[in-house]
């Protein structure tokens, strides 16, 4: 009998994993709504045209083979110089594209961690870490948020989980999946301690851009005069609305740890590169106009506000005020004895409409949290949201 490797069956994702519900309800002729995955495109967003305008030029007047393992030179200089724009200094050759944020955590923890090393990962967080961990044989080592605290992390919930077999940690500002803010002086006590430990600091900033109030500060510069290693994950998938095109890259500060840079570059050689024609939407994006990342963020802040009220009016559900991004981690305040991820599969049964249940973001199973999005317009959310209200109401009579 042929297995599948350990590697394989290690490899869990939240996100997608309950879909197959879903998918075998529609089977049925039932029609889903899904508030599972923060695609903007999903919703109705498209791309700036400039950006779409930018890449059909491209495809018919430059080069589309293969680009070198690294990213087109353009590109990459742009990265570097929308970095150096924000106070961060860094060279191109400082810079990797990659398929999204998510191909180049997979090669930089590929790169950085053997079998049995540990990396300090936020929880909730984004499921692609630990799944990318667990792959590689390391082990996960949660730090706890709490919405008490609106899901801030403490230096103090983290130190004590570093030992000897501790080689980085992870944060993710703005959070998924809770849209929080972590303040600039959190994150330096985060980093000092970092520096303290002599561990790399992954720093995923996808959502940086889509904050609504307060501005936020990339740990690349908060990072500045320290020495401190620190690698940051951008995206153009969410504030740029081009999920399916793949596009992002990793940004190491200077001086880089160079054997790790090495090691990177090693392991993208061996994929070739990341798609050659969706890399000339970078330099565009980010050193382009922006009116449409403004009108993106102002019109996802107006469908936080309905969602909110939304929440509010219903017995029995809870959230905070997210500071960023598109989701809402919604908690339930009685589950009936139900785990989350039961929770949320009864919820899909009763109402057609599929959110993830936070312990595949690394919450309690039993604290009763759910994160869904809340990027459709204001009538199918409100449709989703008296789904799931009549859904609870059935629900509590029945009790």
């Amino acid at each position: 009998m042929i297995h599948a490797s350990e590697r394989a069956v290690n490899f869990h994702y939240a996100i997608r994993h309950i879909v197959k519900a879903a998918e075998s309800l529609e089977k049925q002729g039932r029609k889903i709504t899904y508030l599972n995955i923060g695609d903007p495109q999903a919703f109705g967003f498209r791309p700036p045209p400039e950006i779409i305008e930018a890449v059909q030029r491209a495809a018919s007047e430059k080069f589309t083979g293969y680009s070198h393992s690294a990213g087109l030179r353009e590109a990459r200089e742009a990265v570097a110089q929308y970095a150096t724009a924000l106070g961060a200094e860094t060279s191109p050759d400082d810079v990797l594209i990659t398929a999204g944020a998510s191909e180049g955590a997979d090669l930089l923890l590929t790169a950085l961690v053997n079998p049995g090393d540990e990396v300090l990962v936020p929880a909730p967080g984004y499921p692609i870490y630990p799944a990318i961990i667990n792959k590689l044989g390391a082990i996960v080592r949660y730090y706890q948020l709490s919405h008490k605290t609106n899901w801030q992390p403490s230096v103090d919930e983290v130190e004590p989980l570093i030992n000897e077999r501790t080689r980085a940690i992870i944060l993710i500002n703005p959070s998924n999946p809770t849209g929080a803010i972590t303040p600039d002086e959190t994150t330096k006590s985060l980093l000092e301690l970092a520096s303290k430990h002599n561990l790399l600091v992954i720093s995923d900033e996808v959502y940086r851009d889509l904050c609504f109030a307060q501005s936020l500060t990339s740990a690349s510069v908060l990072a500045r005069d320290s020495g401190l290693a620190v690698v940051v994950l951008e995206s153009l998938s969410k504030t740029h609305m081009l999920s399916g095109w793949r596009v992002g890259w990793m940004r190491f500060t200077s001086p880089a740890p160079r054997e790790i840079v090495d090691a990177v570059n090693r392991l993208a050689s061996g994929r070739l590169c990341s798609p050659t024609l969706a890399q000339y939407a970078i330099q565009p994006a980010l050193l382009g106009d922006q009116t449409s990342v403004k009108r993106f963020t102002e019109e996802i802040k107006r469908r936080r506000d309905f969602a909110l009220k939304r929440v509010a009016a219903i017995d029995g559900l809870n959230c905070s005020v997210p500071e960023a991004a598109f989701y809402l981690m919604v908690q339930a305040e009685d589950m009936g004895g139900q785990t989350d991820e039961q929770f949320v599969l009864q919820l899909l049964e009763d109402s057609n409409v599929l959110v993830v249940n936070g312990s595949g973001f690394g919450s309690d199973p039993n604290a009763g949290y759910f994160r869904m999005v809340y990027l459709p317009d204001e009538e199918l959310l409100g449709f989703a949201f008296d789904q799931i209200e009549r859904s609870l109401r059935a629900r509590s009579a029945v009790v």
